[in-house]
């Protein structure tokens, strides 16, 4: 997640929103580090983008689907959304089609409660999530910037210098693939 974050921010910083983080556009480099593709639906944002709701349903933020103007922290509610999935195994939000997600999206609040945490989870992790799944965009951590997500109790630690400059050791490198 730190990796993606640091990704986000500097898009953001350049003015880009994303608009379709999901596990499909985050790649592995030969070091462990993902790369964030598919910059195909990112945007240049403008404070009238209501019209433009592209995306993919599972992960798009409420103000998206519902077509309304919308900023950065959409792309932290779809961080939020894979975090939660990988933390409880699916996506919160189901559906066959774009409605019945955003349907289930617009009739409950996602709220992970200290006994639905997995083992191996933490607290930190649960708050991490519900911050980020916050429906309103003005109650979801990152209207502020970067930084405060980055300042989250989950990230207690990152050194956020070290992973910018690919000198962490990440928990899984990819394996080549041997050719005959």
């Amino acid at each position: 997640m730190a990796n993606v974050l640091v990704g986000l921010e500097y898009m953001h910083s350049q003015g880009v929103i994303h608009r379709d983080i999901k596990p499909e556009n985050l790649l592995l480099d030969e070091k462990g580090y993902v790369r964030i593709t598919d910059m195909g639906i990112s945007r240049v944002w403008t404070p009238d983008n209501a019209h433009d709701t592209s995306g993919t349903p599972g992960y798009m933020a409420p103000e998206v689907m519902i077509r309304q103007n919308h900023g950065i922290t959409v792309d932290y509610f779809a961080l939020g959304i894979i975090t939660y999935e990988f933390m409880v195994g699916k996506r919160p939000y189901q559906g066959k089609n774009r409605k019945e997600i955003r349907d289930a999206m617009i009739a409950d609040q996602v709220h992970i409660k200290k006994s639905d945490i997995p083992d191996g989870w933490s607290f930190e992790a649960a708050d991490f999530i519900n911050k980020m799944l916050m429906r309103k965009p003005a109650n979801r951590l990152g209207l502020n910037g970067p930084s405060e997500v980055k300042n989250h109790m989950w990230f207690k630690g990152v050194d956020w210098q070290a992973i910018i400059d690919k000198k962490v050791d990440a928990p899984f490198k990819p394996q080549p693939i041997v050719q005959d």
